[in-house]
Formats: structure tokens, C-alpha cells, sequence
């Protein structure tokens, strides 16, 4: 996910004194693991996603079809055995009581702002409630900020895999990996002005100025 997005969330949520939160977006061909920002605790973060829980996630579930926050507890009461075993494990991390809140799209995509409750910084099911509205139109304008940095993204995957030579990608990842332009032209059997050849189309089919601007946009896109 892009970090100007992650950097934007973080310092809205901070506004409300939220330390505690995951943000999560569903592409609507769900083919791919969702993208998410999170500060829960990196234990329950790496068995929700090594476990793919989020397949199976009663608050994605229901927020699939509702467009009204709502309260894991209020979730809670309507839940069967099998879906309260999920709140039980994650209660072992430390992921308790907490609000969510939705936003679709018309295209499908979902995303799910989960705000976990914290005594010590008084985020309660009360003061989420005092907040609702601010808080669901925070997440729809983050919506929007993130599907238009995700075409942007789109854009420039689609210019390296279509317009970039097999021996110009070899160049980008190598540049990507921090090999100067002599060690890369070692590794492919080129001269080293050859590689600056490269680089300097690279450039120009990337739109940007230099070969550094260049490897920063390409980890930015997790091309490499």
C-alpha cells in the first residue's frame, strides 16, 4: 500500500487520539489477499494473514453487506459457534471490543476501517458512536485517495510489463536491489555504458527524471 496513503491515515486517526486500528481493502475480484494497514499486534497480524482469516472474518463478512458501522459486540450477539471462535482466538492478542466501519463501491470494492477500543487513550464504544459520522466520512474520502493512487499504481505496472524490454527489467530490478551500474553490467554481460543506455530509457518510459526516482517508484509498486 502506498506510504503517502498510510502516512495520510495516520495522521487523520491521530486526530482522534486512535492508536489501535486496521484499515483493509477488498478489490472486487478477490483474487488477491487484501491490502492492510494495521497497528495491531504483529503475532495476530501475522496468523490473520498466514491463516487467510480474512476469508473467513465475521466482521468482513458482515460488513460485505452493510453499509452501517457497527460494534463487534452488537456483531457478537447475532454470531454462531464457529464465528465467535474467531473473536475468542483473537482476544488472545489483545484484539477485544471494537467498531467498524464500511464504504462500497459500485464496482465491488470494499473497505473496512476496524477501530479496536483502548482504556488508556478513553477509545470507547461510546466515543466511536459520538464519532460515527466523522469517522465514515473520514473513510470515504481515504476511499477515494486510495483508488486513485491505486490506478496510478496500475498505470505504471502496465508501462514496466508492456513497455519495458526484458533486458531494460533486468536493469530496473538489479538497480532495484542496490547494484551500482558497474556490477550490473558485470552480471549481464554488457558494458557499463550499456547499462546507462538502458537506464536512460528506463527513465524516459517511466516519466521521471532520474534512475533514482525510477528503483524508488519501482519497490513503491512492489514490482520487485
Amino acid at each position: 500500500m502506498n506510504k503517502d496513503f498510510q502516512n495520510e491515515l495516520n495522521t487523520k486517526l491521530a486526530e482522534f487520539n486512535i492508536k489501535y486500528y486496521q484499515y483493509s481493502f477488498f478489490d472486487r475480484n478477490l483474487v488477491f489477499p487484501p491490502d492492510i494497514i494495521s497497528t495491531y499486534p504483529q503475532k495476530w497480524l501475522n496468523i490473520y494473514q498466514n491463516k487467510k482469516l480474512y476469508n473467513t472474518d465475521p466482521i468482513v463478512n458482515y460488513a460485505r453487506i452493510t453499509v452501517k458501522p457497527f460494534s463487534w459486540h452488537y456483531l457478537m450477539q447475532s454470531l454462531d459457534t464457529e464465528d465467535n471462535l474467531f473473536f475468542k482466538l483473537a482476544k488472545k492478542y489483545g484484539i477485544h471490543d471494537g467498531y467498524t466501519f464500511a464504504v462500497h463501491d459500485g464496482s465491488g470494492n470494499l473497505a473496512l476501517l476496524n477501530i479496536m477500543c483502548d482504556d488508556d487513550t478513553q477509545i470507547t464504544i461510546e466515543f466511536l458512536e459520538s464519532k460515527r459520522a466523522e469517522l465514515l466520512i473520514l473513510l470515504v474520502d481515504l476511499f477515494d485517495l486510495y483508488l486513485s493512487q491505486k490506478k496510478q499504481s496500475e498505470y505504471y505496472r502496465n508501462k514496466i510489463h508492456l513497455l519495458l524490454s526484458s533486458k531494460e527489467k533486468q536493469v530496473l530490478k538489479l538497480g532495484c536491489d542496490g547494484l551500482k551500474y558497474k556490477d550490473i553490467a558485470v552480471l549481464l554481460g554488457i558494458a557499463e555504458r550499456t547499462v546507462k543506455f538502458h537506464m536512460s530509457r528506463i527513465n524516459r518510459k517511466l516519466d521521471v527524471s532520474n534512475a533514482k526516482k525510477a528503483f524508488l517508484l519501482a519497490k513503491d509498486l512492489g514490482i520487485f
